[in-house]
């Protein structure tokens, strides 16, 4: 996806010396500068991968989304991870938020605090912008490397005639077009996640719900990647781990398919791992061509 100023946080809140309270639509976008003095706002899950993302620039606090928790409370282990390094975090409640829209946590309320947080006042029952407010107490941060938090690597799960099936953390680490493959990724399936996926014109893909979120925020991505013409579909995010892109694959459950994969025959309830085959397959035609 290219960079725009509309991918670039925002600032909500300049306090001058005590820092700024910044608010973007993912933390992963604050991977590309630094942010030693600010507090990070972003809708993406509160997991480790993507409390990483922005741990690595040095923010000093940070809010992300419960997202489910999900399985193995996997939408906010960034929380712990955080108390590691002494970073205050917090993650707004599912059902009051939207993922992809920053602005969105700041009038919801915290569901989970770090340790860390907690020391500077940060409790459940705050909304984000109070929480925030608290955060800009954090001592400045510092930049950080996380070696194998964040799985880079693309995995190929399967190869046949028609295709192959791969398993990556995010189409941000897709570096060209991949239009017979199927993708399962670790993200949710908002809008962001639409907008790494649509450069790589995909055959189909598979993501996590993110537990749906306020206004069905968290599978919004796939009606977009429907009015392009390629299948998507969901897994619910207490079935596979949000940020395990061969979770995705191997445990997921599918909550959601748009009109393209319900088209190459995608059902709720069935696995992760026979929706992308139904996607990859060329012979399987879509109802609209029948």
């Amino acid at each position: 996806m290219v960079e725009s100023a509309a991918n670039r946080p925002t600032v909500h809140l300049d306090a001058g010396a005590e820092g700024r309270i910044m608010v973007a639509d993912s933390l992963s976008f604050y991977e590309h500068e630094p942010w030693l003095n600010d507090v990070a706002v972003g809708a993406s899950f509160a997991g480790a991968p993507t409390a990483a993302m922005a741990m690595r620039q040095g923010v000093k606090a940070w809010i992300a989304h419960e997202a489910g928790p999900g399985k193995d409370e996997a939408g906010v282990s960034g929380l712990p991870f955080s108390d590691r390094y002494g970073v205050p975090a917090a993650a707004i409640a599912t059902m009051e938020a939207r993922l992809a829209d920053g602005r969105t946590l700041l009038t919801g309320h915290v569901s989970r605090v770090n340790k860390s947080a907690e020391g500077l006042g940060v409790r459940a029952g705050q909304t984000g912008d109070q929480a925030a407010r608290l955060m800009l107490k954090a001592p400045p941060g510092q930049l950080r490397e996380f070696p194998g938090i964040v799985d880079e690597a693309v995995h190929e799960i399967a190869a046949t005639p028609s295709g192959k099936i791969y398993a990556c953390w995010s189409f941000s680490r897709v570096t060209r077009a991949h239009p017979h493959d199927v993708f399962c990724v670790a993200s949710h399936g908002a809008k962001t996640m639409a907008l790494y996926a649509l450069p790589i014109r995909p055959k189909g893909l598979i993501c996590n719900d993110g537990g749906r979120a306020l206004g069905d925020s968290g599978i919004e991505g796939l009606a977009e990647m429907a009015l392009h013409g390629f299948a998507a579909v969901a897994v619910s995010s207490a079935s596979a781990r949000i940020g395990d892109a061969l979770s995705t694959y191997h445990d997921g459950m599918v909550s959601t398919a748009n009109e393209p994969a319900r088209g190459k025959g995608v059902t709720s309830g069935m696995r992760a791992t026979q929706a992308a085959r139904l996607m990859l397959d060329d012979h399987v035609k879509s109802r609209t061509d029948r």
